[in-house]
């Protein structure tokens, strides 16, 4: 009983001070939440959801706020604030009331209307249930709205969300996830598997041949994934395709264009509902087949095996030699290109270097969040990559060659040309590559979007996929530049995906 303690006391907090869940499975995970606008106006985006975020305003203005469910908090340690583990859709509804202006224009005047009827006062503080850290919220959470739950469940799709975020916080340890949840091995690691696949749908190959509003659709967490679930639950789809499922794993030993085309296909026919054959809920085993054979036909291979950022596995004619065990590829090294991670450097880095400053970032960027800091974490990454060629060209003994090909002293040489003169001095390699690629202002990860982190308003380039994506981009040369060692040890265990 003791463990729960923290669920029987109440404190009493100010509704102003309480922070909003920005990892929150009803949420669209690809958002980004900087303020009470965007948590509503996510909200509202489904219909259904408006419905009944307005019935709860109407109630909460109507009889007060009717404390019946705890509210369940946990204190963030870096920054001292009390994040919603529990309650989340009460709070927003408490904070407009007391704050109707911030209200999205399609329902500012209902809310003004009323918070004018609201007795303001008794909602200022409510009473809530403080946890001593997120993973003791955990089982609450699920108790709260798993499938089994008493309480409305999350959605099919945000209850995989949650299963995955608690996959990365065990780092793949099915275990533990059972611990927390009622859900048995199976379901786990089929959420786990379709969530891979339908990650596959930000890989290029399968943007480029979708139209924007399609592909729009397909990334959007309202996508219909019970039809893709279903379609890839079918042997008969899997054979065709050469999918096979192990565990978690999903293995493709299917030719890349291939397989990409019919890919996008299905997702575009899921999506627009075109095409003769249908693909949607009504379908079937005795249809599958037609389905299959009206897609393009997917062509098998037995080249090497890549592993991609979704965490599937999909053949790849490529020189590049993969390292398989019964086709499995380490969990490890998944989740180390995991763009969904929650902190920029994994816990089993470390970095030896007498530059004191250079080894303090590099152990602040293993502790900040990705989602609630990327302003700052952008911006370190960018000093991160200064500091770091600078002290390549100074154990490389090159400051006196840079400064007579550049006409400048070295403290005035910038990066730009840093970069540039260390490329011309690599043989072909990954890390020259690397440099050129940076050096592209065209390319996806640019030393120009690098320096937008500092000197730019702009902020489209901190979502946490893009910024963990271009951190793994540079990390090749970093490690060549730098010291950078990796512990023998598993994953970090204490990965929490909220702080």
């Amino acid at each position: 009983m003791k463990k729960y303690e923290w669920l029987v006391k109440r404190h009493l907090r100010s509704v102003d001070s309480l922070k909003l869940w920005a990892e929150n499975p009803r949420l669209n995970p690809d958002g980004k939440y900087l303020n009470l606008l965007d948590y509503v106006e996510e909200l509202l985006s489904d219909n259904s959801e408006k419905e009944s975020f307005v019935k709860l305003l109407e109630s909460i203005s109507k009889k007060g706020f009717i404390p019946s469910d705890p509210i369940v908090v946990w204190r963030n340690e870096d920054n001292s604030h009390c994040y919603v583990a529990e309650g989340n859709r009460r709070v927003l509804a408490l904070k407009l009331l007391r704050n109707p202006q911030k209200a999205p224009k399609s329902i500012r005047p209902v809310v003004k209307q009323l918070s004018s009827k609201t007795n303001l006062d008794d909602i200022q503080k409510i009473n809530v249930c403080i946890a001593p850290s997120f993973d003791d919220t955990i089982w609450y959470i699920n108790e709260r709205h798993t499938p089994s739950a008493l309480q409305k469940p999350w959605s099919r799709i945000q209850h995989q969300r949650w299963i995955f975020e608690l996959y990365q916080k065990y780092n793949g340890d099915i275990d533990s996830i059972l611990a927390e949840t009622s859900a048995d091995r199976v379901t786990i690691e089929a959420d786990i598997r379709i969530l891979r696949l339908i990650g596959l749908i930000k890989q290029p190959q399968i943007k480029n041949l979708l139209s924007e509003e399609e592909y729009e659709k397909a990334v959007s967490h309202r996508f219909p994934i019970t039809i893709l679930e279903r379609f890839f639950n079918y042997s008969k789809v899997r054979e065709a395709w050469f999918i096979t499922f192990d565990g978690t794993n999903v293995v493709i030993k299917a030719e890349e264009t291939s397989f990409f085309n019919a890919y996008a296909e299905l997702i575009r026919r899921i999506i627009t509902g075109d095409g003769k054959v249908k693909v949607n809920t009504r379908m079937t085993s005795s249809n599958v087949d037609e389905i299959i054979n009206s897609l393009p036909t997917v062509i098998k291979t037995e080249d090497n095996l890549l592993p991609l950022q979704s965490g599937a596995i999909i053949a790849k004619n490529s020189e590049r030699k993969i390292e398989t065990n019964s086709t499995k590829v380490s969990q490890n090294s998944v989740l180390k290109r995991d763009v969904n991670r929650p902190k920029l450097i994994l816990g089993i880095y470390t970095l030896e270097s007498a530059d004191k400053r250079l080894v303090d970032l590099f152990n602040e960027l293993k502790k900040l969040s990705v989602s609630y800091y990327p302003t700052c974490v952008c911006a370190c990454m960018r000093v991160f990559l200064d500091i770091s060629v600078r002290l390549y060209i100074e154990e490389k003994g090159w400051e006196m060659e840079i400064t007579k090909n550049r006409q400048n002293c070295f403290q005035e040489v910038t990066l730009h040309k840093r970069l540039a003169f260390i490329k011309d001095k690599l043989p072909k390699c990954e890390e020259k590559t690397i440099i050129e690629r940076l050096l592209n202002p065209k390319n996806e990860f640019s030393l120009d979007v690098l320096n937008g982190y500092v000197h730019s308003s702009d902020t489209h380039y901190e979502l946490k996929q893009f910024v963990n994506g271009f951190w793994d981009f540079m990390f090749p040369l970093f490690r060549m530049m730098l010291d950078i060692r990796e512990s023998s040890t598993s994953i970090e265990k204490n990965t929490n995906p909220n702080l």
